[in-house]
């Protein structure tokens, strides 16, 4: 069964792409994002992650796509964010530093893949999702 990955392209005011450069690994530049908890919708599984990650709390205003590596067994769904509130970093473990770049100066250390997905954001690809809440919710 592939893991799911929930991640999120979040700008500031300059149109600059928030991204986070990993503790572990390949040491790279990526989305702020990471997989889903048991039981947790993809809407509040990468609004945890960017708020662990980055201190930031944001809302999701929509969801750009699906992402498939089969040789990774992973499927990475990708969602635009805006910030409802910048909170304080600090680094962990897990997230050595964060930072804005412009598109066209993204981090060398980036993933092919990464910077795909940060492309479709910006040309403003747009899919849907529904998640069926269990019945009796409102």
């Amino acid at each position: 069964m592939p893991s799911v990955g929930v991640f999120a392209v979040v700008k500031n005011q300059k149109d600059e792409i928030l991204c986070v450069k990993l503790n572990y690994g390949s040491g790279n530049w990526t989305l702020p994002g990471g997989h889903l908890d048991e039981n947790e919708s993809p809407f509040d599984g990468v609004k945890r992650e960017v708020f662990e990650e980055t201190g930031h709390a944001v809302e999701v205003e929509n969801f750009v796509g699906v992402y498939s590596a089969p040789e990774k067994d992973d499927l990475v769904l990708l969602f635009r964010a805006k910030i409802l509130h910048e909170g304080t970093f600090m680094p962990n473990a897990e997230i050595q530093q964060i930072n804005y770049f412009a598109l066209d100066k993204l981090p060398k250390l980036m993933h092919p893949w990464n910077k795909k997905r940060i492309q479709d954001a910006f040309i403003g690809m747009q899919s849907s999702i529904h998640v069926f809440e269990k019945a009796g919710k409102a």
